[in-house]
């Protein structure tokens, strides 16, 4: 099982696209009885609302949300790609810490510090390919939680999920 460390979790995606739907529902029924509005015009904002929610729909997770950091077992990820679900994912035992950090200009981030003499010329590689690229470190936006919760989830995740 993965675990959404941080992120937008499927939960909240299924509670943001219930929303939209009730809105939408409300609107519709709300220019329905409207008085002196053309057909026309109540058509053309039906379809537009029916049109915008299943785009929202067809773009939406809601059975995976938009994590930004996992954990998966005996490993940690860190999205590469969100839209291609791309993620750079390391062996756990790599992990030495997780710190609290900002990403200019101003986004809140974990930086995740990992043991440098356990990486090889390949592994560097691969860490170049992150988003933030830094040496022996990957970084993760801490989206919708604290940077320190979103980094005492991540050690308890590495300490406890990967004895399994």
């Amino acid at each position: 099982m993965v675990d959404v460390i941080s992120g937008i979790s499927p939960n909240a995606m299924r509670r943001v696209f219930g929303g939209w739907i009730f809105f939408a529902a409300v609107v519709g029924v709300i220019v329905s009885v409207a008085p002196d509005l053309s057909a026309q015009f109540i058509g053309l904002t039906l379809f537009v609302l029916v049109a915008f929610t299943l785009v929202m729909f067809g773009q939406s997770r809601i059975t995976e949300g938009w994590p930004s950091i996992i954990c998966d077992n005996n490993y940690i990820g860190v999205v590469r790609d969100p839209v291609k679900r791309e993620y750079i994912c390391v062996n756990s035992a790599l992990v030495k810490e997780a710190n609290p950090t900002l990403i200019k200009p101003n986004k809140k981030a974990v930086e995740i510090v990992l043991d440098s003499e356990q990486l090889s010329a390949e592994d560097q590689e691969v860490l170049n390919q992150a988003v933030w690229p830094r040496d022996n470190k990957l970084i993760g936006l801490a989206h919708f939680k604290k940077r320190e919760e979103a980094c005492d989830s991540l050690m308890w995740c590495v300490k406890h999920r990967s004895s399994h």
